[in-house]
């Protein structure tokens, strides 16, 4: 498809640039204007899609590049979201609900698939010394029947073990794990 507000046989002018500008902003969703800097035609899509009320996002570059220095002006004056990848474009402006991007975390632990009470009592074991099941519970915030529940689980999956005090976290377990 082209389209175009010039006739057939029109020549190419730097004005024509800044009106072509005008479609790329009505045509989509949004706009993503990256590394622009303060005199850009980039600025100049970003004004027309800011008044047909579309999204803008900006993704500029250092602080200290003038080549960034239009994203950052759109950004400080909120006219912008800053975005810094393709998921977060599509969260901006995709369908809500339906294009959101998954939060960036880090990697899922064995302790984390643990029910809620599971994980507060591996979490109140000390790891160096026994204690009793009593001082884990006050530790925890659980009643002492949760923890006497809790403790056979946790020994078998390699959690805590029983020593001559009471219950630890074992020693060769990594954090999280």
């Amino acid at each position: 498809m082209l389209v175009s507000e010039c006739p057939m046989g029109a020549h190419p002018t730097r004005p024509r640039f800044l009106i072509r500008n005008r479609l790329i902003a009505a045509l989509s969703r949004g706009t993503v204007v990256v590394e622009a800097a303060v005199r850009s035609g980039a600025l100049n899509t970003a004004g027309h899609a800011i008044a047909l009320n579309r999204h803008l996002a900006a993704m500029p570059g250092p602080v200290t590049s003038e080549f960034s220095a239009g994203c950052h002006r759109l950004i400080r004056q909120g006219k912008a979201t800053c975005v810094t990848g393709p998921e977060e474009v599509i969260e901006l402006a995709g369908t809500m609900g339906t294009d959101l991007a998954p939060e960036p975390r880090g990697p899922v632990l064995p302790r984390d698939r643990l029910d809620p009470e599971t994980r507060k009592v591996v979490e109140a074991m000390p790891t160096r010394i026994g204690v009793g099941p009593a001082t884990i519970a006050v530790a925890a915030g659980v009643d002492l029947e949760t923890v006497l529940s809790c403790l056979g689980g946790l020994a078998a999956a390699g959690y805590v073990e029983r020593v001559s005090r009471g219950w630890r976290l074992r020693p060769d377990r990594p954090p999280g794990g």
